[in-house]
């Protein structure tokens, strides 16, 4: 079911590049459709994120390292192991570390085992806020999914891993290259 605007964002784009196409014979039109496709409907939903979570104090990133911890079956994690888990850089890490500490939804201490690693771990508090916004956002998420059946979701994914794949494999072989 296609629920499209004839008028949509969408539609204006593929028109461009069908006329950008007429004067680049070699353009992969499909391929840049499909990019700009992702890349929008990433900061869609990054943005529909975000707004959800602006009423707690809270941005994505944080959310999304807070939800980690919670994940542990202990609440506990050290910052190396958040930054590959939620997908975050060392620095940014140490920030949002320091605003869910400010905060009281997580801790920070030295490791009994080695003191010179840091123990992050989620709170009584930290847990209850993540209770009370997952729901609010399996909400969202639904209706966004609700048209996909499981075995479409589960194809998308697999799709979706396989162009994360073939991009990162794109990158290794092109980056010494320089532009002509």
């Amino acid at each position: 079911m296609n629920n499209l605007d004839p008028d949509t964002p969408f539609d204006k784009l593929e028109a461009n590049l069908r006329a950008l196409g007429e004067r680049v014979p070699d353009l992969p039109f499909s391929g840049i459709l499909l990019c700009r496709l992702v890349l929008h409907l990433g900061r869609e939903m990054a943005g529909g994120f975000e707004q959800r979570l602006r009423p707690f104090g809270l941005v994505e990133a944080e959310f999304r390292v807070l939800t980690t911890l919670f994940s542990q079956p202990d609440g506990v994690a050290h910052p190396s192991d958040l930054c590959a888990r939620a997908d975050q850089s060392p620095a940014n890490m140490s920030r949002i570390s320091d605003a869910l500490v400010s905060r009281d939804l997580i801790t920070r201490v030295l490791s009994v085992q080695d003191r010179r690693r840091i123990v992050l771990r989620i709170t009584e508090q930290g847990e209850d806020l993540v209770r009370r916004l997952l729901p609010k956002l399996f909400v969202s998420l639904r209706g966004m999914l609700a048209e996909f059946s499981e075995a479409e979701q589960q194809l998308l994914i697999s799709q979706l891993k396989r162009l994360h794949a073939n991009l990162q494999e794109t990158h290794k072989q092109t980056l010494p290259e320089q532009a002509e």
